[in-house]
């Protein structure tokens, strides 16, 4: 059985994953039925350094995650750990091809005549992209002050390098594509292909639209500032509505102290993190789903997951939201940030219920056309088939 290695910097077995992991998680369980894969991560919390689940095996090494200008030189830190680690493991398995997440196997990638070994980039976002992200959240702070000798490192030398030294780049967005091609002076733009996150579609399921009643909202995700929790709060304080809060994160006793505090205990309900089986429900029962993020985000799965449970969506016009949200027909674009344009969103379904059914269907549909899981799994093994011999 051919042999792949997957490089990722974290695991929906530790505690902190959000979409990417989630997204890596699917195509390691459906690559796993053709190939055997390895992965490599960093440990973390983790107690194990070692899982077996069938053709899959995971590799939690016990070194830090920071890959900055001189971690090079520091060896209990990601960069040196890695590759000695890889080098030694792959003098027992051969590897057919090396996958990276993002920027994960950036420590190989560098020193790739080590290998006799193709690698593939997965691309969530760019360098710039995740820059935007912290001003939008902090400003001119003295966060963004300390982040940016690694933002100036990362944009004119690192991200370049490892891009460029890819064979192949896959992208989960046309935004990240078109923004990862130019922030890297790419001439080779054949080499970048956009493959959309994919979405589990319950075929058998319809929905049964129901009018009258608050207006139910639902927010998947983690409980921060940069996700916009404040700004979707804010802005239900004047409506009739029924907010719930699916997640957890760094904001959550912040969100329920505001929640408290502005007398909102009677319209939201914080559900904690929820397996997808469990919010999936939540996701059959409400009527939109807002994401009103301030990151500026490749390809959020929490969209297309609930628009294939028929649900419109009111997301920030950042990142490569606009791939999955039509504006006025599988949901609406609101400047991030922007309270009151939400709210007069939201309140549009209020007046509008029927609207709800219409961008309901449209979302659906443009699911199963363009982002379901079956589509994305079938682009990516007609790729790895062509590295894959």
């Amino acid at each position: 059985m051919k042999k792949i290695a997957v490089i990722t910097k974290n695991t929906t077995f530790n505690k902190n994953y959000g979409g990417l992991e989630v997204h890596t998680k699917a195509l390691i369980d459906l690559l796993s039925e053709d190939y055997s894969i390895d992965i490599f991560a960093p440990k973390r919390e983790l107690k194990n350094t070692e899982i077996t689940e069938g053709n899959k095996q995971f590799y939690f090494l016990d070194f830090e995650y920071r890959t900055g200008i001189f971690s090079d030189f520091q060896k209990n830190k990601w960069n040196h750990g890695l590759y000695n680690f890889f080098k030694e493991k792959i003098e027992i398995n051969k590897y057919d091809l090396i996958i990276s997440i993002s920027s994960a196997g950036y420590p190989l990638l560098r020193k790739k005549g080590d290998f006799d070994c193709q690698f593939i980039t997965i691309s969530h976002g760019t360098a710039l992209s995740e820059y935007k992200s912290l001003y939008n959240e902090s400003g001119l702070s003295l966060s963004l002050l300390k982040n940016t000798p690694y933002f100036l490192y990362n944009y004119f030398f690192k991200q370049k390098e490892f891009i460029n030294l890819s064979d192949y780049v896959i992208c989960v967005s046309d935004y990240v594509r078109e923004n990862l091609i130019k922030e890297t002076s790419s001439k080779n733009v054949s080499k970048f292909q956009t493959i959309f996150n994919g979405a589990p579609v319950d075929e058998l399921y319809e929905k049964s639209f129901t009018t009258g009643g608050d207006l139910k909202i639902i927010f998947s995700g983690r409980v921060e500032i940069s996700k916009g929790i404040f700004v979707l709060l804010e802005s239900i304080k004047n409506l009739q509505v029924r907010l719930y809060i699916a997640g957890e994160g760094s904001a959550l006793l912040e969100a329920k102290r505001f929640v408290i505090e502005n007398r909102l205990t009677e319209k939201v309900e914080f559900l904690g993190k929820l397996t997808f089986d469990n919010l999936k429900n939540y996701y059959k029962d409400a009527d939109v789903l807002v994401v009103p993020s301030l990151r500026v985000e490749g390809f959020p799965m929490s969209i297309i997951e609930g628009m294939s449970y028929y649900l419109p969506v009111i997301a920030s016009k950042i990142g490569g939201n606009s791939d999955a949200v039509l504006d006025s027909k599988t949901g609406f674009l609101i400047e991030p940030g922007d309270t009151k344009d939400l709210e007069e969103k939201l309140d549009y379904f209020n007046k509008y219920p029927e609207k709800i059914k219409e961008f309901g269907i449209n979302a659906r549909n443009l699911v199963i056309q363009r982002f379901s899981i079956k589509g994305m799994i079938k682009e990516y093994q007609d790729i790895i088939k062509r590295f894959i011999k």
